[in-house]
């Protein structure tokens, strides 16, 4: 079977650098590596757009991958991974004529900035679906889910910062505990935990108006 790769460009946040990622698209075309280069795997995820099966997902943290995209899917973490082990491993040319990486074309300009829940950690305790302020979780079929990923507030990852599970990720977060980079959950601290405490008391008082 030919391979083929699908390339994040991290486009919003540059989690991965610019550098990087025209390296490997310029050693695929060098080669005839077929190479799609996707502006952003988290608005992919967030939009539901398809995905080819039989391409290997190139993209940010492990953790964050499988979780936005699926554990199914054949993916390569390149954030963490030094340019010159990348091509050896996916068997490309180290030297090789730079080209431009395509066009970006976005459809609107909404920042791809939202929670996903690595189901393999959560324990459905619903701290996030309280703590959040902004209707980005709810439990459709019993499960919190993330139903409404544009309602989040851009840079926000206080939800992520309380979950007791560490089963939250921010993909484009710089905090290597929320972004999916750490194999083992780290418990909130004291100041996290008071957060919740904080919010869920303020959740009690009745509201005599709507937030916006």
């Amino acid at each position: 079977m030919k391979k083929s790769y699908i390339l994040c460009a991290c486009h919003y946040y540059r989690r991965i650098p610019s550098v990087k990622v025209q390296a490997i698209y310029s050693a695929c075309l060098a080669a005839g590596v077929d190479c799609t280069v996707v502006p952003d795997l988290c608005r992919i995820s967030a939009k539901h757009e398809p995905l080819n099966a039989e391409s290997t997902i190139l993209g940010c943290q492990t953790r964050a991958i499988k979780t936005l995209i699926g554990h199914a899917a054949d993916w390569m973490d390149i954030r963490s991974t030094p340019t010159d082990e990348l091509l050896e491993k996916l068997s490309l040319p180290k030297e090789f004529p730079w080209k431009e990486l395509p066009e970006v074309t976005l459809p609107d300009k909404w920042i791809p900035w939202f929670p996903a829940i690595d189901a393999t950690r959560c324990v459905q305790c619903g701290k996030c679906m309280d703590f959040c302020m902004f209707g980005v979780y709810s439990k459709p079929d019993g499960k919190v889910t993330v139903t409404s990923p544009e309602s989040c507030k851009t840079d926000c990852p206080a939800c992520a910062r309380i979950c007791p599970a560490n089963a939250i990720i921010f993909a484009k977060s710089e905090e290597d505990r929320l972004n999916g980079s750490l194999d083992e959950p780290v418990k909130p601290s004291e100041n996290d935990q008071a957060a919740l405490r904080e919010r869920l008391k303020h959740r009690r008082v009745p509201r005599l108006f709507k937030e916006e």
